[in-house]
């Protein structure tokens, strides 16, 4: 309870001082107050829109999908939902205390690509279910949540930003989207349409192994969830687009590589991605080349995350039954691992426990104590958990691990037309820089590597200041 008191007061004084600077930026705001007072020229926004997004009924014409909660909330109650639903993870208070210095950052209003957001009173969010497809290309029920903004007179606002936001690597499924506690439900302000999928594997579909940098199946996930988030707006706001509305792609960490998986998709489907006002993406810290990212992990011979191994797996067989189908996902694991697998799994599987428990599950499991070049209880040897047959990169079971995790590699097979935007500290050991770099290699005319804030940071710091860039509209 001592930590949940800590998160509380964080939060009412992030909330005192966010409001504050919204109240004060009201009498400078005209826009603002005096949106939409005039009948006709309400009208004419509404005839504007609506011509602006007749190109995309050919997208969404056999979109169905299914409300499941239908709501307003205004910001203490969204962030009360992120503290109360976040409260096991033990580095939530950094980003809680980030959330602090919002107000400040907006007043010195150091924007680089997006203007600055329109304070926001209030928020309508609206979860639904929609159709996509699984591994193996079969109909499958998945959820997801789109919102957007409303003024303090109460009226919703038209945005003039779409933003896809695939979701950071979770493992509870309390931690979705459409549960509240998802970071990304921080990122909505005034002036942006926040489409946000649960992914396959949680919410609707929570039963099911989720296809953890099976980036080609997130991707579908994601855009069936666009074309869905975006029917479930224009059927149910009261207010369309804005005439000028834009596209943009975004994540951190999984949802980095998720955001640049969308952004290939869309580069590789550009009749739809004109139709959708792309524009970029801008990608964190995520693991865009899995093969890079194992090579990485090899490397190191040490794992400061080791959820990602069965994720990773589990993710693999369902996806790969072509390739690792002679073998079972337990061959890949050390005779220790597996005496201590089945907690492991069913911490996973019951989708009740956050990555963070989980990691600590599995440090207890392999204590360092007094062990050079370890840190006991924060992480662990590569082989405490694999099969050494699997670190061998001359063996038959490393060769087929590698070749799906080729298959999701987004450096190579495409050429961007859209820039991308990558973000990512040096001393990431969760994701390696090494990702971002690669991206930098293969497309150096079309992305750009922003460390100036991330600089020598870890992952989570990374991502805390991704989370602040995208809030304030520093992207």
């Amino acid at each position: 309870m001592k930590k949940n008191s800590f998160l509380v007061k964080t939060v009412l004084m992030s909330m005192l001082t966010a409001v504050t600077f919204s109240f004060a930026s009201c009498s400078q705001d005209d826009d603002l107050l005096t949106e939409n007072n005039s009948g006709v020229e309400t009208e004419q926004a509404l005839t504007r829109s609506a011509a602006n997004c007749e190109e995309l009924a050919v997208d969404v014409a056999n979109v169905k999908y299914q409300v499941t909660k239908d709501q307003e909330a205004g910001p203490v109650d969204v962030l009360r939902n992120f503290v109360n639903g976040s409260e096991c993870d033990p580095d939530v208070e950094a980003y809680v205390n980030q959330l602090r210095s919002e107000a400040e950052q907006q007043q010195r209003g150091a924007m680089t690509r997006t203007a600055t957001p329109k304070p926001t009173w209030g928020y309508r969010y609206i979860d639904f279910n929609y159709e996509s497809i699984d591994e193996q290309g079969k109909p499958v029920t998945l959820s997801a949540r789109v919102c957007w903004g409303m003024d303090i007179m109460g009226r919703e606002i038209s945005p003039k930003y779409m933003v896809l936001c695939p979701h950071s690597t979770i493992a509870g499924d309390y931690e979705t989207p459409t549960r509240n506690a998802s970071l990304e439900n921080a990122l909505l302000q005034g002036d942006r349409l926040l489409i946000m999928p649960d992914y396959l594997g949680y919410g609707a579909s929570k039963d099911r192994v989720h296809p953890y940098i099976n980036h080609d199946l997130c991707t579908r996930n994601s855009i069936d969830a666009l074309k869905a988030g975006y029917k479930v707006f224009a059927d149910m706001s009261k207010v369309p687009m804005h005439p000028d509305w834009r596209l943009y792609v975004t994540g951190c960490s999984q949802g980095g590589a998720n955001a640049l998986a969308i952004h290939k998709w869309l580069d590789t489907h550009l009749d739809f991605a004109q139709r959708w006002r792309f524009e970029y993406s801008y990608c964190a810290c995520g693991p865009y080349s899995p093969v890079v990212t194992f090579q990485e992990y090899f490397k190191q011979k040490k794992l400061d995350y080791p959820i990602v191994l069965p994720l990773t797996l589990k993710a693999m067989f369902a996806a790969y039954p072509e390739i690792l189908g002679k073998w079972k996902e337990e061959d890949f694991y050390s005779e220790a691992y597996l005496k201590h697998k089945s907690v492991v799994d069913y911490m996973i599987s019951s989708k009740e426990y956050a990555s963070g428990p989980i990691n600590k599950e599995i440090f207890k499991i392999f204590p360092h104590k007094g062990e050079a070049g370890i840190k006991d209880g924060e992480q662990i040897w590569l082989t405490d958990m694999l099969n050494p047959e699997v670190i061998n990169p001359e063996s038959a079971m490393s060769k087929a691990l590698f070749e799906c995790l080729d298959k999701n590699d987004l450096t190579k097979g495409w050429k961007p037309v859209h820039p991308i935007h990558l973000y990512h500290g040096k001393n990431d050991t969760y994701v390696g820089f090494a990702n971002s770099e690669a991206v930098m290699a293969a497309f150096p005319d079309m992305a750009t590597l922003d460390i100036s804030m991330a600089g020598t940071d870890g992952h989570l710091m990374t991502c805390i200041k991704w989370m602040s860039n995208v809030r304030i509209g520093n992207w």
